[in-house]
């Protein structure tokens, strides 16, 4: 068996079994992770962080000889300054490694006072169950090249379970998604022709909330994704005429209404995009006056104004 040098008591030993599975998700067999020790802090003087460090090293090397070194995980509650590229750096793991394993999905992400799991093997955590848009494009990604999940350990931590990649890594593209955290404008030349909040509908002359800002542009305008993320729905109503919602990092909802038309792809759901991606075309369907786009930001407690995000 093997055993860690300092504080022996504080550590479950967690030797990986290699087992065959029948199914993506229904016959896998995941060890349970327990008994997580505590890192009081990330600095090098720190003994447990000391040990935490030297089996980081371990792991690499056995990675190197093709080995898989046993999956130990540590619990550390963040500070106020830190965030989880600086957290991964001064722990020497990969950022995707730490962020798919804590269901953070971008980099600009808050992790000030939360708990971070921290394993000491690089490589991919892909949840059963993903919760963030990140994991649910390196999921999609992985089934779409028929990856082998079946052939990997899985893991459940606190009750969820995850399949670990030993060092595997994003793509190019997926990395961009995750540290592409400002937001861009949907139209930059559009014009402002109707602000958030309340106002009289130019459709019934009433008043009422208007839940988005409308941008004035020419017919056939491009309009592009504020942010990363996938496509929610393309769909088409007498309200919003042809619309696509994307979804974000954070819960986070972008909505453009009116369109003339979609960019290729962008009516399946699922679909990922960057930020500055052409998703669709200005138009005037459904309840509207003339060629705008009607850009509305959606949070879990509603909607916000987008004109506060925007550049």
């Amino acid at each position: 068996m093997f055993k860690h040098s300092l504080f022996p008591q504080l550590f479950l030993i967690l030797i990986l079994t290699l087992s065959i599975h029948t199914s993506f998700c229904q016959e896998m067999k995941p060890v349970e992770l327990q008994f997580i020790p505590d890192l009081p802090s990330l600095n090098p003087r720190d003994a447990i962080f000391k040990q935490y460090s030297q089996d980081v090293e371990n792991a690499y090397k056995a990675a190197a000889r093709q080995d898989m070194y046993p999956m130990f995980i540590y619990a550390y509650t963040t500070s106020e300054s830190d965030t989880v590229i600086s957290v991964a750096s001064r722990c020497n793991i990969p950022k995707e490694t730490v962020a798919l394993l804590n269901n953070l999905s971008s980099a600009s992400e808050p992790v000030s006072g939360k708990t971070l799991y921290l394993p000491v093997n690089a490589g991919l955590f892909i949840p059963e169950t993903p919760k963030t848009v990140l994991a649910q494009i390196v999921k999609k990604r992985l089934l779409t090249e028929n990856f082998a999940f079946e052939q990997y350990q899985w893991y459940s931590i606190n009750g969820e379970n995850f399949c670990f990649i030993p060092n595997e890594r994003l793509t190019p593209t997926e990395n961009y998604f995750f540290l592409d955290s400002g937001m861009k404008s949907p139209l930059p030349e559009g014009i402002l022709t109707s602000p958030y909040g309340m106002r009289i509908s130019p459709i019934s002359g009433t008043e009422k909330f208007h839940s988005g800002i409308d941008l004035a542009a020419p017919e056939g305008t491009a309009v592009y994704a504020c942010l990363g993320g996938t496509v929610l729905v393309a769909a088409t109503d007498a309200t919003y005429g042809n619309y696509i919602i994307l979804q974000h990092a954070n819960g986070l909802q972008s909505v453009y209404a009116h369109l003339s038309g979609y960019a290729e792809g962008m009516k399946e759901a699922g679909t990922f995009v960057t930020a500055g991606d052409v998703i669709g075309y200005v138009g005037t369907t459904g309840a509207s006056t003339g060629p705008h786009l009607h850009f509305e930001i959606r949070t879990g407690n509603g909607t916000t104004d987008p004109e506060s995000l925007l550049p």
